[in-house]
This record gives C-alpha cells, structure tokens and sequence, in this order.
C-alpha cells in the first residue's frame, strides 16, 4: 500500500445517503487552495466528501492514471513521460489552470543590482554571464545557488529559468537547506530563485525588466518568471466529482485565476 505523505479527509454529517468521496492527490502547492474548495464545497452539498493527499506532481498523476483520484494537482507543466501516458493511456484528460506561482531572483541586500532582464538573468543560471560587471556591478565572480531540480517541481522550475532546453551552470552551488537568506549571507556574491513564499528578510529580490511580481502582473504574464498551478481531471468526470469539478471552475472564474 502507498504511503501518503500527508492526508486530509474533509467530510459533512447529513442524513442523506453520502456520495463516495471525490479523491484529490497531488502537490501541496495546491493543497491551501483545494482544502478551502472542499470544505466550502461540502458545506453547499451535504452528504458530499472530499479528500486532499499531498505528496507529488508526478503522485497526483499516477494516481489519476492508476484511478484512484479524481483530480491531480500538478506543480508546474506536465513531466514528459507522464503527459505521453495521459494523453496515449486511453483516459482523456483536460487541465484546468489554478493559477500561478512567481519565482523571484534574490540577492543580498548589500548587492547594488535592483533589475535585470529574462535573458541576462537565463544567462547567468546557464553560467555565460558569471562576473558581475558585466550586470553593470563590481568586479566579481557570481555565484548561482541551486536547490536540487528533483521532480516534476523541479522539471518546471528549470523550463521556467532556462527553457525547456536549458541547462543550468556547471560551476552552480547546489544547496540542501532552502534558507535563503542564510545561503546569501554566506555568499554575499550569490543570486538565487525563490518562490513568493520564500521571500523574506535578507533577501533582495531584483526586478525583471522594471517588472515587480504583484498579483495581477503574475496573472496576466506581464511577470513573466512563473509556473503554472494544474488540476488534470478525466474528460468525462465520475459523477462523484463531476459537481466537485464544475464547483471549482465557477470557483477559479470568479476569483480571476488569481492564486
């Protein structure tokens, strides 16, 4: 029997014989945004359940493959190898976009720079520009932190840094521990990635092309550093998450795909 990492059961008491419950696996990424969907949902439509598994993208997806979810969160574009299984498995599958992540390059706050642009920042990761006088800085060597590019997390994280063929510097430090502003006080010539939920004190996040990442930019691309938040449901939904599915589309309507 799989393992779940973390699991959350969402239910409601009611006197109507209960639906069997609406399974939704995937990334937690997703998961504060499904676990207000559930229990609002529930709340509307008693004798309904719902259950959120966190783990991965690419456990969301087996899932939804092997069927048993009804709904996968994906982190990101969808793995390769699991897209040609979705879309040659015999299971129509659609994707439902949820919203989207920012990833904000981050310096010391000591660092002069305050902007750069998709390329230069692609070219830096990539290790062509490795000094930083050629970002108009002092001279010096730039040091490109990493966190390991494990999974489809990190699968989507590198298409959106470098592009889908991208491949990041020979000469990067990869980093265990994910405190940032740790990492950058411990090399003060550094530039790292971050997420929005990473962003705290010691970190400078630099703009790109004059572009700060608020909501709104992110949403409507102008912020062009993002990932895409995904729920892949069936083309043809079980009638148990059908209502599920079409509550969290009038949902993400009305909130104007923000996330």
């Amino acid at each position: 029997m799989t393992r779940l990492p973390c699991l959350l059961l969402f239910t409601l008491s009611a006197t109507a014989a209960p639906l069997p419950a609406v399974q939704v696996r995937g990334s937690p990424a997703l998961s504060p945004l499904m676990q207000r969907a559930a229990e609002d949902y529930m709340a509307r439509e008693p004798g309904s359940s719902v259950v959120v598994a966190t783990g991965s993208s690419a456990f969301g997806l087996k899932s939804l493959l092997d069927g048993n979810a009804d709904i996968a969160m994906v982190h990101g574009a969808l793995p390769a190898a699991l897209r040609t299984s979705l879309d040659g498995g015999g299971r129509a599958t659609r994707r439902i976009v949820a919203g989207y992540q920012a990833l904000l390059p981050v310096v010391s706050p000591d660092n002069p720079l305050s902007d750069i642009d998709l390329p230069r920042l692609r070219a830096v990761f990539a290790g062509a520009i490795a000094d930083w006088r050629e970002l108009g800085g002092a001279p010096g060597a730039i040091t490109v932190l990493l966190a390991p590019p494990v999974g489809a997390t990190g699968q989507a994280w590198r298409d959106a840094v470098l592009g889908s063929r991208g491949r990041f510097s020979p000469h990067g430090l990869l980093v265990s521990e994910r405190d940032w502003a740790a990492q950058l006080a411990g090399h003060p010539g550094a530039i790292a990635i971050v997420t929005a939920d990473e962003l705290g004190p010691g970190l400078k996040p630099l703009t790109l092309s004059g572009q700060r990442a608020d909501i709104e930019s992110v949403r409507a691309g102008r912020y062009p550093l993002r990932i895409p938040l995904l729920l892949v449901v069936p083309e043809t939904p079980a009638p148990q998450s059908a209502g599920f599915i079409r509550y969290l589309e009038q949902r993400l309507r009305q909130d104007g795909g923000r996330r």
